[in-house]
This record gives structure tokens, sequence and C-alpha cells, in this order.
């Protein structure tokens, strides 16, 4: 495809910054206070890839407990409370190759980022690693009503990012960036190339991804995409 991608939209949590320790020791903060206790392995391996709505949902479910409407928002609340008070006492470190990639592409490039994680979250994150003038547009958990996997939030990226620049995108003219194999089967079936990257996963748990890179270092990615277009210093 010629001039392909036309916009790259990256995943957040486990591709640009690893906020994930921190979302686990919020997440186990306040199902603690639920008495319900969450451990590390089952966090990494049935949590990731979820917004905080639907992590909720499936240990709730998963333990064959009730949650309403009002509990559900109010451990929201909670949790998001807990999270901005640990992102602001941890210093948080891009992912290796993330910084390097993104400045390399971004004057090429309409950039948007899509996560489960909450707008403020982000925002917080991406100055504290001095990448948040590269990216047009955010699609944050509060901007979708069904969140990832689902692919709801990565189409909505895709149209605000050609609304940024007066095109038209659609989901085949996009390249993704992910980390969480449901995520990157779900958004390949609406029609989107996948890069997929290792770290939350090994390599071997995204085979449903197009490409799949080791690390974001721009000569790494290169190489699996040579049409990319990088301005490497």
């Amino acid at each position: 495809m010629p001039n392909w991608p036309a916009a790259i939209v990256f995943d957040f949590d486990g591709v640009i910054v690893n906020s994930e320790p921190l979302h686990f020791l919020a997440f186990s903060e306040v199902l603690r206070a639920e008495k319900i206790n969450l451990t590390e392995e089952e966090y990494y391996g049935e949590l990731i890839g979820f917004d905080d709505r639907g992590a909720f949902r499936h240990v709730f479910e998963k333990r064959s407990l009730p949650l309403e409407p009002k509990t559900l928002l109010r451990v929201m609340a909670v949790k998001g409370r807990a999270m901005r008070r640990l992102i602001e006492s941890h210093k948080v470190k891009p992912i290796a190759g993330a910084q390097e990639l993104i400045r390399a592409l971004w004057r090429n490039y309409p950039l948007g980022i899509c996560s489960g994680a909450l707008r403020d979250e982000i925002e917080i994150l991406l100055e504290g690693v001095s990448l948040r003038d590269c990216f047009k547009v955010i699609v944050a958990a509060e901007d979708v009503t069904v969140g990832k996997p689902d692919p709801s939030g990565y189409l909505l990226a895709t149209k605000l990012l050609g609304e940024s620049v007066h095109k038209h995108f659609h989901p085949k003219d996009v390249l993704v960036v992910e980390d969480a194999p449901t995520v990157i089967s779900a958004v390949r079936a609406a029609g989107f190339s996948t890069l997929g990257v290792a770290g939350s996963y090994p390599v071997g748990k995204l085979t449903d991804a197009n490409y799949v890179v080791s690390s974001l270092a721009p000569d790494e990615v290169k190489k699996k995409i040579p049409q990319l277009k990088l301005m490497i210093s």
C-alpha cells in the first residue's frame, strides 16, 4: 500500500510507559477493601488489555460476586484516586525504545493514543516522559462506552486523527501498536494492521499481530516495517 500507514495509534501502558505495576497496586488496594485478594499472577495473566471497568467486572464475575452499577462506579473512583497518588509518588520511565521511536515518527505521521487508562493518568505520565507534544489525539477510558479489548477506542482514535489533519482514515490506513494479545486480535478483526510489542507478554503470545518486535527500538521496528518513515538523529 503506497504511503501506508497514514497514521499510527499507540496503546499506552506496557507500550509507551510501564505503569502496570502501579495499576496492580491500585487494583489490589481497592479490592482488598472489598474483601477480594488479587495476586500479581492473576493481574498480569488476566487483566492486562481491559480498561478499569472491564477489569473490575472480570474479577467480580470470576468470583461469582454481584457488582451493582453503583458499586462499580465507586470502586472505579477509588481506584482512580489511588492511581493518581501512586503516579505522583513514583517516577515512571518510558519503555525502552518508545521515546526514541515516537520522536522519530511524530513529524511524519499523525500519532494517537488509545488506552484503557483515565485521561488524567495518561496526561501526567506523558508530561513526565516529555512526549505529550507528539500526540494529536488521546482516547482514554472515559471516551468510550465499551473498553478494550473491544476496538471501539481505536476506531474513535482513527476518526479523530483523520479530523485533525482534515482527512478520512479507515482502519486499513492505520497501524496499531499494542502489547495485549486479546486487543491485537480484536483490532485486526476490525481491519487494522498491528505491531505487537513484547514486554507484558512474550513474542510467542503475539502471533495474531501482523508484525512482532521484542522492543520499540527504531532500528528493530524499521527492519520489521521498512516503509515506515523515521527521522533518526
